[in-house]
């Protein structure tokens, strides 16, 4: 007797999901599914398509496969919409994204326990399969000669003060204790000719910007030319570039020895750098760099007379010559400038930036803060693109608040197309001739400062109303 084959398994309802998600693609409908609200749903899986969400959630078994209030794809949106509305609040933040519902807003419980279950993985996917290169090829501002033009640079978050956030991460300290927050530090790498955060290592603070530096370095594509400020240029970090068939033009410090070998037609000489000073002295294990040492004579700006140092590890003058290089460097301060839209203008300088309380949900809003950064410069790069324009011109706080207002309407055929329209027309004024020195405006606070482990002060134990005395002439 010859038995019918089993009958297969039936699909997840992830599969069943992304079916019906792949059949209604670009479709007014498609959030229909999903929500019962869809404009703004629907303008931001247009931002971050639904299908890429799904197919991590499924990859790294993060799926509701349940319907849930708070199912695991709109989670991912909300901890990405938590950095783009900083001024609400995480329930407020869920309310914005479904205006129209009629339902009471979960918990902050319910909030907390779903983005635990989403983990950090999933945003970490999804980061490093989004956050991509912008640039064009030839793109004005974005290469020089062959060579992509990026930036390496750290910096430093804030996460609220918790135990748990307290021990993971740590913190600053000096003779009078520890900081008032724990924090968290990142080593970002930056497309410059587009301010787009293309991969980032994440670490507690008293993990060095070295060492985050080079393990972003090890993952860095070919054909890159690395701009390093004076506290990475170290030879651990420009080995690793140049072994990624990459190139690097920093900045070291003025009494860094670099004997002269031979002068070139440009000013610049050629010279050794090694690991350590014995391989120095016994000249093995050496690195190959152009020195470039330059300084200026106008008194009205900082460092006049002062002399500033340059390597790089391209050789030939023709591929990047002295003044090139001197006019190629400040470019690695873009990235300064992006940690200053996303401090300054997404997190709004709150303290603390950061709004989670463990220190894995800390990692997830740091990614989910990188994404959204990188979709609205994405959205100006295109913007820029069609209107002819530089993307560094366009202003991304402007930029930033019509994607706000833009984002509460139903997302059709032609929104995105307005989107960008009117992001290019968010231009800066041309740049002035000016300096700002650094200073410090106050030295001390009049105020005390909180110990960790302070007494608490004597609490009020009547109301106010009940202890008031008027005082008679």
């Amino acid at each position: 007797m010859i038995l019918r084959p089993p009958p297969p398994p039936p699909p997840s309802p992830v599969e069943v999901l992304a079916r019906r998600l792949a059949s209604l693609l670009h479709k007014p409908c498609l959030l229909s599914l999903l929500a019962p609200d869809p404009p703004l749903l629907s303008s931001l899986y247009a931002l971050l398509p639904l299908d890429s969400i799904l197919s991590i959630l499924q990859q790294t078994h993060t799926a509701s496969l349940r319907h849930r209030r708070l199912p695991a794809h709109e989670i991912v949106w909300l901890v990405v919409a938590c950095s783009l509305f900083r001024d609400r609040s995480i329930p407020l933040v869920w309310r914005h994204i479904h205006p129209s519902s009629e339902n009471t807003i979960p918990t902050d419980a319910a909030f907390s326990l779903a983005r635990r279950r989403l983990g950090a993985l999933p945003m970490k996917l999804l980061f490093e399969r989004t956050c991509l290169p912008l640039a064009p090829a030839n793109m004005a501002g974005a290469f020089h000669g062959p060579w992509l033009l990026v930036a390496l640079d750290g910096s430093v978050f804030e996460a609220p003060d918790t135990p748990a956030n307290r021990r993971a991460l740590g913190s600053a300290s000096n003779q009078h204790g520890e900081g008032a927050f724990p924090q968290v530090r990142l080593a970002a790498l930056c497309e410059v000719g587009t301010h787009a955060i293309t991969d980032v290592e994440i670490g507690p603070y008293n993990c060095s910007e070295q060492e985050l530096g080079l393990r972003v370095l090890a993952r860095l594509a070919a054909g890159r030319l690395v701009l390093m400020d004076r506290g990475l240029s170290y030879f651990e970090l420009i080995d690793t570039v140049l072994k990624r068939n990459s190139h690097v033009l920093a900045r070291v410090k003025v009494s860094r020895a670099l004997p002269v070998e031979r002068v070139l037609p440009d000013g610049s000489y050629l010279s050794t750098i090694y690991p350590s000073y014995n391989e120095r002295r016994a000249a093995r294990g050496g690195i190959a760099v152009r020195v470039i040492r330059y300084s200026h004579d106008d008194p009205s700006r900082d460092g006049c007379g002062e002399e500033t140092v340059l390597i790089t590890t391209v050789l030939e003058v023709e591929a990047l010559s002295a003044s090139q290089a001197v006019a190629l460097y400040p470019w690695r301060w873009e990235e300064e400038s992006v940690f200053s839209e996303i401090k300054e203008t997404m997190l709004q300088n709150k303290q603390p930036l950061l709004r989670s309380k463990s220190p894995a949900l800390v990692v997830q809003e740091i990614y989910g803060m990188l994404i959204g950064h990188y979709v609205m410069r994405r959205e100006m790069s295109e913007a820029a693109r069609m209107a002819g324009a530089e993307v560094v011109r366009l202003s991304f706080k402007r930029s930033l608040e019509v994607m706000e207002d833009r984002m509460k309407e139903p997302a059709g055929e032609k929104w995105l197309a307005g989107l960008r329209r009117e992001i290019s027309q968010q231009k800066l004024r041309p740049k002035r001739l000016r300096r700002y020195p650094r200073a410090k405006k106050a030295t001390r606070s009049r105020w005390p400062n909180k110990k960790p482990r302070a007494k608490p002060p004597p609490q009020p134990t009547k109301p106010f109303s009940d202890v008031v005395r008027i005082l008679l002439n």
